[in-house]
Formats: structure tokens, C-alpha cells, sequence
């Protein structure tokens, strides 16, 4: 059980949290539903994580697994809303004594790190990176960390309580929040710093580490101590992302990506030079408009490098897949719809783009083809708990006026009603609420199988369905407590 006193709880920031947690989704999650139902009642969240953790409670997480390129699934830990604000208002009480994130400086410019005009030809390049860092973080070596740079202790102590209320072997920090960013750079730093003292220069994005050795000799001892390092904090280097190569190397493959794109810009019928690509990943593009005007795009030879990627081998790596699911982004605007085969067929053979693809359907004006597409990705076979919730969410934001092409898509968002994990369901009946589809009694059956995680979200979904005749079944819901009340009311008045 978590508990922490009333005069540290009176200390904590708990409504700078909630106000955070409510206007900012999970990293590379959509809005979920018993979050976004909380708009407006940042201070009822806050006072109700107050009173949680006064009165001490057990904090419920649900772990969905998220697809990524290669070395099995990221697994993404879900806390309700209330855990969010305690978990995020002690790690900012502790961030004025944090290193500095390691993000802010970009990927693109972490890649420039020992490759510049400046640095040497003759020295080696080491790049690696740690395998499922976050799943790893060891809590006492943590805290122990967090002693030596003079962090409060109380905090410290209260972090390291927390987490293990959700992680009882006693390692692990949730992944795709922000404050998590901040402890583990507190936690490599440790790593960064054994790797500095043996006279290495080092630079770390996240954890991706580049370090700069003088002779082939030194890399491979650069290595050797990192492996040691690593392993003294319980965590291990990335199988097969381990490299050494020459300035000269790194630059010869950058060169060859911005070829690539060249090539599409000089068989475009009009200029690409109002986009860029900025990598912020070892596989990864986000796209720059260097000119703002959306007319200036070159949305043919957008089109053509995705086109190109999907014809492309399957089994064979290519630039097209770094490049071509960026170009999502530019494309929503096109006057002409990406083929919906293309789309599936991204999906298909990497189902971490689902995200972008569905981004990409959800700013298209095509009612019916949008909901086509929907129903053909949920056909999917390896579509997992992550893409269904981005699945259900994508399509709540969809116009729910074409009955004829939702039908599909909600025969199989009725099957969600049982699925095994809890978000899911939650995200399947404020899907189905919006159309009818589901009765009060079923949101009640719901209610009763919902911990903390999801009580919210079906209180709102409850709230959607009496927005015309209030129910006695919704009115117990409504009654459950303040935090469920408020989102019952947010569900009534966003019931169309």
C-alpha cells in the first residue's frame, strides 16, 4: 500500500499535475477516455490523489505491449489518473537537483556528436544504446543515486515507495510519461559519468550513448566499460546495436539517406525545398516545413516514396520505411487519398506505424473511405491492445453519421467489449455509446469489473448515454464518488 503523510502530500504540486496529466496523453498513446473526461475537474483530480495517498491505497497500473522495430514489443504501463498526479508531482519536486534532459538537445544534434567538421578522421566512433532500460531500473539503486546528488530524501524515499507498489520485484519505472525521462537520465548519468572518468567524450540521448575512442584499440575498450557500467546498475547493452565506425562512415551513410531524398526531389514536377527531414531516431523522420505554405508541398513525390516503400521486399530494410511514414503527415492534406491498400499494406508489415497511418484517416474529409479503412486494420491479425485503443479512439473523433460504413467497425468494436485488457474496453463502450450500440446495464456490468484505471471512463460513458433520459443505473454510477461524477457530467455534455 502506498501512504504518505498529510504534510508532504500538502507540499506536492498536485494541481499543477492534474492540469498536466489531463491536457497531455501517455507518449505515443491517444487520449484515453477516462483521462480526457476529466477536463474541467483538474482540481477534483487533485484533491482525490490527495486523499488516495493520505488515506494510503494500492496503485493500479495495466501494462499494454506496444509494437517497435525489432527486439520484442515496448510494454507500456498505464496508471490511472490519480497515480499519474502523485507520480508526476514528486518527480518534479525532485527536478530542480536533476541532470538536465538528455533530450533537449535533439537526436539530430546527438548525431553530430564526434562526426562535426572539426572532430578528428582518425579517431572511432562508438554508438550503442541499453536494451529495455526502463523495464530495469533497479528502485534501491535509484534512490541511492538520487542520495548522492543531495535530492530531497523524502522524496527519494517516496518515489521509490510508489514504484514499488507497481513493480513488486522492484525494478522498473512506467514508460511513456515524461517524468520517467527525467529519473532515468538521473540513472545513466551514473553510466555516462564511469565512461567520462576513463577519458572517453560522451554524448547520450536518452539511452543512446555516442562515444568518441582514438583508435579502433580504445573503442573496443570503450565497450568493455560500458558493458561494466551497465551491468553494475542491472542493465545490459542492445543486442546488435552496437557499432564502430569512422567519421567518414557515419557521413557516407547520411549521405546515401539525403541521396534518397534528392532523388524524389528531382523527379518531382515541382521543388521539394520547403520540406526537411529531421531524424529524431535511429529509424525515425519527422518532417520540417521550411515554408509554411501548404500549397508549396510537393505532394506528388510524397506520394511516390510511399508508394516505393510499399512495393518494396517486405522482408528487406530500406530508407522508404524512415522516410515514407513521415510523409503521412504532409499527405493528410493532399487533394488526392492515399490508396487504401497502401495503408494497409504499412500496417501490415509494420504495426508500429499504425499510428501514423491512423492520424493520417483521421484529417481525411472521406467519411466512407475512412471508415473502410478502420474496419479493414481491425481485420489485422496481429493487431495488439495498443492498436486496438488507437483503433476505437481514431474512430470516436470520426462523424457518426454513415450508419451504412460505420457498421463494419462496430460489430468488431462490440467484440472489444470483452477484451482481456481493461483500457480496452473502456475506450470500446465510449465508442459504442456515441452510436447507441450499447445499453446502461452493460456499462454497469463494466462499471463493476473497473478498478481505478477505467471507473472514470465508463462513468462517462454512463453520463453519454443518459444525456437525454437520466437512468437509475447511471445515477448509481454517477454516485460512486466525486472524481466519477465529474466525469458522468463530462459524458452528458459531450454526448453528440
Amino acid at each position: 500500500m502506498f501512504k504518505i503523510s498529510e504534510k508532504f502530500v500538502r507540499a506536492l504540486k498536485l494541481g499543477d499535475a492534474a492540469i498536466e496529466i489531463v491536457s497531455t496523453p501517455f507518449i505515443d498513446m491517444p487520449e484515453l477516455i477516462s483521462e480526457r473526461a476529466l477536463k474541467g475537474s483538474e482540481k477534483t483530480l487533485s484533491e482525490h490523489a490527495a486523499t488516495n495517498a493520505i488515506a494510503g491505497y494500492s496503485p493500479m497500473v495495466e501494462v499494454i505491449p506496444m509494437p517497435k522495430r525489432g527486439y520484442g514489443p515496448r510494454p507500456v504501463a498505464i496508471l490511472s489518473a490519480s497515480s499519474r498526479v502523485l507520480y508526476e508531482s514528486i518527480i518534479q519536486r525532485l527536478a530542480p537537483g536533476l541532470p538536465e534532459p538528455s533530450r533537449k538537445q535533439g537526436f539530430e544534434q546527438h548525431l553530430e556528436f564526434g562526426v562535426g567538421p572539426w572532430d578528428r578522421e582518425d579517431t572511432r566512433i562508438v554508438d550503442l544504446d541499453v536494451a529495455a532500460c526502463y523495464e530495469y531500473i533497479d528502485h534501491r539503486i535509484l534512490q541511492s543515486e538520487l542520495a548522492l546528488q543531495g535530492l530531497d530524501a523524502n522524496a527519494s524515499e517516496m518515489l521509490s515507495d510508489f514504484l514499488r507498489n507497481i513493480f513488486a520485484r522492484e525494478v522498473g519505472i512506467p514508460q511513456a510519461l515524461p517524468a520517467s525521462h527525467l529519473i532515468s537520465d538521473a540513472y545513466l548519468e551514473r553510466m555516462e559519468r564511469g565512461l567520462q572518468r576513463a577519458g572517453y567524450r560522451v554524448n547520450r540521448f536518452a539511452d543512446d550513448f555516442r562515444i568518441i575512442a582514438r583508435d579502433l584499440s580504445s573503442a573496443h575498450r570503450a565497450i568493455e566499460i560500458a558493458v561494466e557500467e551497465a551491468r553494475s546498475l542491472g542493465l545490459t547493452l542492445a543486442d546488435g546495436k552496437t557499432n564502430i565506425r569512422s567519421p567518414h562512415e557515419i557521413r557516407k551513410i547520411k549521405k546515401e539517406r539525403d541521396d534518397l531524398l534528392q532523388k524524389y526531389r528531382d523527379e518531382a514536377i515541382d521543388d521539394l525545398g520547403s520540406i526537411n527531414f529531421i531524424q529524431v531516431d535511429y529509424d525515425e523522420f519527422e518532417i520540417q516545413e521550411i515554408d509554411a505554405a501548404d500549397e508549396d508541398v510537393d505532394f506528388a513525390a510524397l506520394m511516390k516514396i510511399v508508394e516505393d516503400w510499399v512495393a518494396s521486399d517486405p522482408e528487406q530494410l530500406t530508407l522508404h520505411s524512415s522516410f515514407g511514414s513521415r510523409a503521412l503527415h504532409i499527405l493528410k492534406r493532399a487533394p488526392d487519398r492515399i490508396p487504401d491498400q497502401w495503408l494497409i499494406e504499412i500496417v501490415s508489415r509494420e504495426p508500429r506505424y499504425l499510428r501514423a497511418v491512423l492520424l493520417y484517416v483521421s484529417e481525411r474529409e472521406e467519411q466512407k473511405e475512412n471508415w473502410q479503412t478502420l474496419s479493414r486494420l481491425a481485420e489485422l491479425p496481429r493487431t495488439s491492445s495498443w492498436g486496438r485503443v488507437w483503433l476505437l479512439a481514431i474512430s470516436s473523433s470520426l462523424p457518426a453519421d454513415a450508419p451504412e460504413y460505420q457498421t463494419k467497425f462496430l460489430e468488431w468494436a462490440t467484440t472489444c467489449l470483452a477484451d482481456k485488457t481493461e483500457i480496452v474496453r473502456a475506450e470500446a463502450a465510449w465508442t459504442l455509446a456515441g452510436t447507441g450500440n450499447i445499453s446502461i446495464g452493460r456499462v454497469a456490468d463494466l462499471f463493476v469489473e473497473a478498478s481505478e484505471l477505467t471507473q472514470c471512463g465508463i462513468g462517462a460513458v454512463a453520463g453519454r448515454l443518459d444525456a437525454k433520459i437520466p437512468s437509475g443505473v447511471g445515477n448509481a454510477i454517477r454516485g460512486e464518488s466525486r472524481l466519477v461524477r465529474s466525469a458522468y457530467t463530462w459524458g452528458t455534455q459531450n454526448a453528440s
